[in-house]
């Protein structure tokens, strides 16, 4: 390939696209998938035991106050993600306005406040969602995320030379 082949986002990131960033993380590292089961596992065990005790004794108080218990921690659970989210957003929105290159030598983030530069080495996936692009690093827990909005993006064929980059320098998720 001739000629440069890197891409430029500029952006100030969104609540969004944080929280689009880590739910694919959640769900393309092996911890998170881990935890996704064991919820979904969790949900449905409750929901048995619960069609089966309202089906052999109807409902009562005590057992009615542990179905509660058990919604609330689920959605406190949901509600992490966003809290973290926006612990995030404070922090991206504190370093201003992000501008990205990503070329053959890896990623290049440069803030109001932080200059950083990433081999491509440092990651091990990446993943492609509706808003963004994520790449994670390759532990159990993919505690190494980036996330590069796709409307930081010049022009769609951006778009296309970033997913080219990232897909040949990282195996897509």
């Amino acid at each position: 390939m001739t000629g440069d082949v890197s891409v430029q986002l500029r952006y100030v990131v969104t609540w969004r696209e944080i929280s689009d960033g880590l739910k694919i993380q959640m769900r393309h590292s092996p911890a998170g998938r881990w935890c996704y089961r064991v919820l979904w596992g969790l949900g449905a065990l409750l929901a048995l035991v619960t069609a089966a005790r309202l089906l052999t004794s109807g409902p009562d108080a005590a057992f009615l106050g542990l179905w509660r218990f058990f919604l609330i921690a689920c959605l406190l659970l949901v509600a992490v993600r966003w809290l973290m989210a926006l612990a995030l957003l404070a922090y991206a929105r504190h370093l201003g306005e992000h501008r990205v290159t990503v070329d053959e030598d890896g990623i290049s983030t440069v803030s109001d406040r932080h200059t950083n530069r990433t081999d491509w080495g440092f990651y091990g996936r990446s993943v492609e969602g509706p808003r963004v692009f994520v790449l994670i690093t390759p532990d159990v827990w993919g505690t190494g995320v980036l996330i590069l909005p796709k409307r930081g993006l010049g022009a769609q064929q951006d778009s296309e030379r970033l997913r080219s980059l990232v897909t040949r320098h990282l195996s897509a998720a």
